[in-house]
């Protein structure tokens, strides 16, 4: 059948409007093909994202930079003991009282020299030197493993935003199919408005509070995408799981492991040995100074290289401070009290490192103990909301009663979640006060 007739104004308009809108629907079907999702997927293990934010860390950034420092230092305490090499020219003109007479001299000289004694004075400064950049290579593995310690730390409170988040969400399906039952009660005139009230009212305050346990995770893992360095949109897919393993070692055990291999009790004895040779670097300014230098010299009265005249000598100075108002005392008193504020800074840090790996023992066991029951109560208060729920539907017990063990039944699960995170970072964290999370990446070589 044909269709005969003039197009009209408003069909032009009305095509011209449905091409133009697939046009547009074309164009961003194939912008959106051109640029997919920026998102990206990582799946991380503990060590991997450890890794990630050593990498990404200014901390550690700042304590590399303090061992290049360090070892800077150290070279240029050994160049003091080397042999110096200066270049000296000289000029003078002398007007005699003689008219258009004037008197000029040039003089070039070469000078080598050689401290060959200091009392140890260049000798001990090496020392300090070395031992200062041991120093800061034991504040970089503490960096190391503080870094490090902090990620585990998000991670395993990621794994248990992600469990509560599922307990909730378990806990809201529980509670709507409750709900949808008390209204059919309702419907059918068996139970009051007040159930179904309750009912609808436990609902949504379990919708609340799921959105916040999301948004606590969605926090969670932008922290720890912040902390590695990657994208904050990045999604991460955590190769770990939040488990219980008995912690095998005594608390004495872990004390002894503690004070034998922490960085910054390492650093402590270390500073106690450097305040030593600064007291010897002290004592040696006492002591004569002798110098053996060689020097050539090249004189001239007519030109700047000085090349007409030259002569070579070997000169041995020998430098005793007979009296120096007491300056010299003092540095040596000085010096003797860094090494007693050393002394007791490691004691200090040694009781520090003992309350430490005391405190999260002590966690470690409170955890692991709260493991145990709260696996009991879970059992129990999942039986206690079953028979809630068949009390309920057979009209003896209460819509209270159904409520109440509802909440007794996600509290329970809740516990255990907390208790199995807080064994898990209790553990990573007395690791970290021992000094041997990771012992492998706090390996730091001498520049």
């Amino acid at each position: 059948m044909l269709m005969s007739g003039a197009i009209g104004k408003e069909d032009v308009i009305l095509m011209i409007r449905h091409a133009t809108s697939i046009f547009f629907l074309i164009l961003i079907s194939l912008l959106v093909s051109a640029h997919p999702s920026s998102s990206e997927t990582l799946e991380i293990t503990l060590e991997k994202a450890a890794k990630l934010a050593i990498a990404n860390s200014k901390r550690i950034k700042i304590a590399e930079s303090e061992v290049i420092i360090a070892n800077e230092d150290r070279r240029q305490a050994h160049r003091t003991n080397s042999i110096g090499l200066s270049l000296t020219h000289k000029y003078s003109s002398t007007s005699v009282y003689v008219p258009d007479i004037e008197e000029k001299s040039y003089t070039n000289a070469i000078t080598a020299a050689y401290p060959i004694y200091t009392g140890g004075r260049i000798q001990n400064g090496i020392k300090a030197a070395e031992i200062g950049l041991d120093v800061q290579k034991m504040s970089l593995s503490k960096a190391i493993q503080d870094v490090s310690v902090s990620v585990i730390v998000e991670i395993y409170s990621i794994l248990q935003a992600e469990d509560v988040v599922k307990m909730h969400e378990e806990s809201l399906g529980r509670l709507k199919a409750h709900s949808g039952y008390v209204l059919i009660q309702y419907e059918n005139g068996r139970v009051s408005k007040a159930d179904l009230l309750r009912s609808e009212v436990e609902v949504s305050n379990e919708e609340q509070t799921l959105i916040s346990a999301r948004n606590t995770l969605d926090t969670a893992i932008k922290q720890l995408n912040s902390a590695m360095g990657v994208s904050l949109d990045t999604e991460i897919i955590i190769k770990e799981t939040l488990s219980y393993k008995k912690y095998e070692r005594s608390l004495e055990e872990c004390i002894e492991y503690a004070i034998q291999n922490r960085p910054d009790i390492e650093a402590a004895v270390l500073e106690i040995e450097r305040a030593k040779a600064g007291v010897n670097v002290a004592r040696g300014e006492k002591a004569p100074q002798a110098t053996l230098s060689a020097t050539q010299n090249l004189l001239s009265e007519e030109s700047w290289p000085g090349y007409k005249q030259d002569y070579f000598n070997i000169t041995l100075e020998v430098d005793y401070k007979i009296l120096d108002s007491g300056v010299t005392d003092s540095k040596i008193a000085s010096a003797r009290e860094t090494m007693v504020k050393a002394a007791s800074g490691y004691e200090q840090i040694k009781e520090a490192v003992e309350l430490e790996v005391t405190s999260y023992y002590l966690s470690i066991q409170e955890a692991e103990r709260r493991i145990f029951e709260s696996r009991t109560v879970i059992d129990k208060a999942g039986e206690a909301y079953e028979i809630a729920l068949v009390r309920y539907s057979e009209g003896i017990g209460t819509n209270i009663d159904v409520m109440d063990s509802q909440i007794a039944l996600t509290q329970a699960n809740s516990n255990y979640t907390q208790a199995l995170c807080d064994y898990n970072i209790s553990l990573a964290r007395i690791e970290n006060a021992m000094g041997g999370l990771f012992s492998e990446m706090n390996e730091v070589k001498r520049p």
